[in-house]
């Protein structure tokens, strides 16, 4: 039987909302069990919105700052919550599911027999919430997952051709320049999978953290710090790779950025199943083939990741409602025959994680 304080918490995370909310049913109840003891679920369910110190945790509860402070080490360690050093004195916010909590454990890369079943926790519960969420969809109702793209696609920038109006958010090369930490870590995804008995032949060791979020991933031997240099280079060797760039769906500054696989990234791989991938979190670009020029090498057949291109008569051709503007065919075109251009209509990214969750939430609501 499930023990209480495990009931409260889903509702404490469900208020955090996330792509992936927490749901009440036997499957997530076992997933935070294993995440959890009862002692650090009971102060998860008492922490506040944004980040709060042991002391005002002890206030809040009536008990020990110092035990307070071990629970929420403890919890930021497991990767339960973010912790920020601020004045000598340490801050903790409690993650969401996903992204947050998810992606920490398994962004570690590890093997053990916690981290196995951990994964099948993990999707045993996403297969009920995605059940829920096509149901809710076909019905018209509420939605138990936000419709609005959490993550984008940002286009390979060397392919962006001159003369084209670049908005800064379209620029992958100045997150990274302005980002204070870069951290990186074992793909996430990729790494589930291999922990489901499905490995990927892709670099794993890809996955970046920035600012705050990279400070945290190395103080908790999540994720190691790299510089500037080394991120540039591990996003020049994941486009060698065919890797797609997807960062947070934010236009300031983005937490993350992902370099992803259509065989495994769960948001690359629900663009790919869908009707037009070319409607959703895509670049500002789209693909534009040039016939005459093309000499049906087929090597961007071979790269796209959403079979936008395909070989007729000898030739590619292209399907533009299933281009993300990822700009990998572009990279591997050996006549020119490819280009990115400016694609119309492009959505603008929400300013800032405030202005996302707001999209966020917008998009769950019932059909009117």
């Amino acid at each position: 039987m499930t023990q209480p304080v495990y009931e409260k918490l889903t509702d404490t995370l469900r208020m955090r909302g996330g792509v992936v909310p927490a749901i009440h049913c036997p499957e997530f109840y076992a997933l935070m069990e294993e995440l959890f003891t009862p002692e650090e679920a009971e102060l998860a369910t008492k922490m506040p919105m944004g980040l709060v110190s042991a002391a005002d945790m002890a206030k809040e509860t009536g008990g020990d700052p110092e035990v307070a402070g071990e629970i929420l080490e403890s919890m930021a360690n497991k990767g339960l919550v973010f912790s920020y050093k601020r004045d000598e004195v340490w801050f903790y916010d409690l993650l969401q599911l996903l992204p947050g909590i998810f992606e920490a454990q398994f962004i570690r890369g590890g093997y053990t027999e916690r981290d196995k079943r951990l994964a099948h926790l993990f999707q045993d519960y996403n297969n009920v919430a995605m059940k829920l969420r096509d149901g809710a969809i076909s019905s018209g109702a509420a939605s138990v997952t936000p419709i609005f793209p959490f993550t984008r696609v940002i286009a390979v920038e060397q392919e962006i051709p001159p003369g084209i109006e670049v908005q800064p958010y379209d620029k992958i090369s100045r997150y990274i320049e302005n980002a204070p930490y870069i951290s990186v870590g074992t793909c996430y995804c990729r790494h589930f999978a291999e922990l489901l008995g499905d490995p990927c032949d892709k670099p794993k060791e890809v996955c970046m953290g920035l600012g705050p979020a990279a400070v945290f991933t190395a103080q908790r031997g999540i994720g190691k710090l790299v510089s500037k240099e080394e991120a540039l280079d591990i996003l020049k060797r994941c486009e060698k790779e065919g890797l797609v760039h997807c960062a947070g769906n934010t236009g300031k500054y983005v937490e993350f950025i992902c370099n992803c696989c259509t065989c495994h990234c769960g948001i690359l791989k629900g663009l790919r199943d869908a009707n037009r991938p070319g409607s959703a979190a895509v670049s500002s670009f789209i693909a534009s083939l040039d016939d005459e020029v093309c000499s049906g090498c087929g090597d961007c057949v071979e790269v796209c990741p959403m079979d936008a291109l395909t070989m007729e008569d000898d030739l590619a051709a292209l399907d533009s409602d299933r281009c993300i503007g990822c700009g990998l065919c572009i990279s591997r075109c050996p006549t020119g025959a490819l280009s990115l251009e400016t694609r119309e209509g492009a959505p603008v990214p929400p300013r800032d994680k405030h202005e996302l969750g707001a999209a966020l939430m917008a998009s769950m609501q019932p059909k009117t």
